[in-house]
């Protein structure tokens, strides 16, 4: 009997199951497939303009173009992700209570990415 395979043939589809994965992860790039969640943020967003060029800790007014209110905005943090991307975390305060948002490059643009961690940011 050949070396890796046992009579009940689980070597043989651990190997195609192997083989699947592959694909799937060539077929995206990255081995996960772009949700809607994750849809690229236009450079025309005040926020993702602002924490595309700004240093962490950097804070700056910008209007919304949503809603026409001012808000003041913080780069709270910038790091490289475990996908590889770089991430910027923004603090977004209008009048009621800040609201982050996580953004990352893809690219030569910017997506909305779901934090893994909410409220990262309250206790600091």
């Amino acid at each position: 009997m050949p070396k890796g395979l046992d009579r009940t043939g689980r070597g043989v589809a651990a190997g195609f199951l192997s083989l699947l994965l592959l694909a799937a992860c060539a077929e995206t790039g990255n081995g996960l497939a772009p949700s809607a969640a994750e849809a690229q943020a236009p450079i025309s967003d005040p926020v993702v303009a602002f924490a595309a060029s700004a240093s962490p800790g950097a804070e700056d007014s910008v209007v919304l173009t949503g809603t026409g209110q001012t808000a003041r905005v913080r780069l709270v943090r910038a790091y490289v992700a475990a996908s590889g991307r770089e991430c910027r975390e923004v603090q977004v305060r209008t009048g009621g209570g800040p609201e982050t948002r996580l953004l990352c490059r893809v690219g030569t643009g910017w997506r909305e990415a779901r934090p893994l961690i909410r409220n990262a940011t309250a206790s600091r």
